[in-house]
C-alpha cells in the first residue's frame, strides 16, 4: 500500500475589486514577489490566480522596473480568447508566505489590466490549488 503525503493547504482570501458598473467582484488575487534572476531586483504585486489562462502573464511595467529589457526578449503571442502579444523572459517568482520560489519563463504584455495572472504552466505545476467560490477563499499546497 502506497502512503500518502500530507498536503500542508495554505487558505487565501478573495480580493474584493470593483468591476463594470460599480459591481463587486471577488477574485482570488495574492501576493507574490517577482525578481530579475542574478539581479537585486525586487518587486512586490498583487496577482491572480487563474485556471483559465495557460501561462503567466505579467504586466510589461513589472519588466521595466526589474531592469528586464523587453528588447532583448523573445516576443512572442499567447492564443485563447483573442490573443495577446508579449516578450518572453525568465524571472524567480515567490510565494512568501509558504517561501517557495519558482525559476520560471513568463510573457510581458502591456496594459494588463491586472498585475499578473498566474496560469496552468509552472505554477499549476507547482501547486495543488482548491477554489471555494461560495466561501470566497482558495488554497495552495505544494507539490
Amino acid at each position: 500500500m502506497r502512503s500518502h503525503k500530507r498536503l500542508n493547504w495554505k487558505a487565501y482570501d478573495y480580493h474584493v475589486q470593483v468591476g463594470a458598473g460599480n459591481s463587486w467582484l471577488y477574485r482570488p488575487l495574492m501576493h507574490i514577489d517577482i525578481s530579475n534572476r542574478g539581479t537585486p531586483d525586487k518587486i512586490k504585486i498583487l496577482a491572480m490566480v487563474d485556471s483559465g489562462t495557460d501561462s503567466t502573464v505579467l504586466d510589461a511595467d513589472i519588466a521595466r522596473s526589474l531592469r528586464i529589457d523587453l528588447s532583448r526578449c523573445q516576443r512572442v503571442r499567447l492564443g485563447g480568447i483573442g490573443s495577446l502579444d508579449g516578450y518572453l523572459s525568465n524571472v524567480q517568482l515567490l510565494v512568501p508566505d509558504m517561501k517557495i520560489a519558482i525559476d520560471m519563463p513568463v510573457m510581458f504584455a502591456e496594459n494588463l489590466p491586472i498585475q499578473g495572472l498566474l496560469g496552468q504552466k509552472h505554477f499549476f505545476q507547482r501547486f495543488k490549488i482548491r477554489f471555494e467560490k461560495d466561501k470566497n477563499k482558495f488554497y495552495l499546497a505544494a507539490v
